[in-house]
């Protein structure tokens, strides 16, 4: 009897299974980077997105009360906005609103809205019992807890609350839901490094008035300025007015003027969106310029420095994203543009001013 040949497969050598692990690898390689990029795309889309219905709020602001969303802190002409002992002094504060408060009923948040007491700080609200750690619900200091989803930037890493936001510090016990988001303050500056101020500066702008004013801060020759009624920083005679903004005012065009930008809030304790001068940034300061304060020697990542150096707001009151190579702004007009880093200083500048008599195209 014949025994029949039975042929077994024969299975892979080792070689062959390294080899085939190395072209997935290889594959996987090439892959990884586009899957990386198309979703980041898609994060800067929906923060387009994010940042045109803001814009469409503030439109919509000024359709039914005729002028852009009110920004503005109630200070006594002798207060130092900027002291971090603000308010443990014998100075009782009393209200401030900033607009993306005022915004509320216009990008779908009336209920929360509604709970907010527009004549109390959050420090000074009697509504809240419970202390500035948990504060009672829909006070003030609950309602600047609050995450707003549309004021986040999908590519913003940041924490929903930070503590030891600008000016309401309160021994670091309270924390603040920062925003992606803040208005444009305008290009007028006169603190922080040289190159970043445009007192004196003869390339700055035509309007004489914002060449010798560079109180960014509260009287911004931009949309959405951080009013107040009080000196500017350091100085005794350059004062505050509360920020109203009118369509009128806007003289260099809707279209050709930024009114609201991108801001990383890990980046600068000047980020959380109920606070007036936490929600407004200045274009005198290159878009998402490094930190340059001594907590970013050379060679710091640049992330880690702006991280570092998050208090020095002489230096890091501009914009910022988490996008690698601009941000996305909104015209007056509701237009979205993404900027890149690279774009001119002088005409970066020139559209963050509603009427320096500068005009300039948003860059494409």
């Amino acid at each position: 009897m014949s025994k029949a040949f039975i042929r077994h497969p024969r299975g892979f050598t080792l070689v062959e299974l390294l080899v085939v692990i190395a072209i997935i690898g290889v594959l996987v390689g090439l892959l990884l980077p586009a899957v990386q990029a198309a979703r980041e795309a898609a994060r800067r889309m929906s923060c387009g997105n994010n940042i045109r219905q803001i814009a469409m709020g503030c439109i919509n602001h000024e359709s039914a009360r005729k002028q852009f969303p009110s920004n503005l802190g109630n200070w006594l002409r002798s207060r130092d906005i900027f002291s971090e002992s603000q308010p443990n002094t014998a100075w009782t504060p009393t209200a401030q609103v900033s607009w993306m408060t005022n915004i509320l009923p216009y990008v779908e948040q009336e209920s929360l809205f509604r709970n907010v007491d527009m004549t109390r700080d959050v420090v000074n609200d009697p509504r809240n019992i419970s202390g500035p750690t948990a504060p009672t619900t829909n006070s003030n200091p609950w309602i600047a807890q609050q995450r707003i989803a549309l004021y986040r930037c999908p590519s913003d890493t940041t924490p929903t609350l930070l503590a030891n936001r600008a000016q309401r510090v309160l021994g670091g016990q309270a924390s603040f839901a920062v925003t992606s988001y803040k208005g444009v303050a305008g290009s007028n500056w006169a603190w922080g490094a040289t190159a970043y101020r445009t007192v004196g500066d003869p390339n700055f702008g035509s309007d004489p008035y914002f060449k010798n004013n560079g109180n960014g801060i509260g009287n911004g020759n931009g949309i959405l300025f951080a009013g107040y009624l009080g000196p500017a920083p350091g100085t005794t005679d350059q004062f505050g007015v509360a920020c109203n903004t009118q369509v009128a005012q806007i003289k260099d065009g809707l279209s050709n003027t930024v009114m609201i930008g991108e801001s990383v809030g890990a980046w600068t304790d000047h980020n959380w969106w109920f606070w007036f001068n936490g929600s407004v940034a200045t274009v005198a300061i290159p878009l998402n310029a490094p930190a340059v304060c001594s907590g970013a020697p050379a060679g710091t990542p640049i992330r880690k420095g702006l991280e570092n150096c998050y208090q020095d707001w002489q230096n890091n009151y501009g914009f910022t994203s988490d996008h690698a190579v601009g941000a996305n702004f909104a015209a007056a007009d509701g237009s979205v543009r993404f900027i890149s880093n690279t774009v001119d200083l002088m005409i970066y500048r020139a559209i963050g001013g509603m009427s320096d008599s500068y005009v300039a195209s948003l860059p494409d």
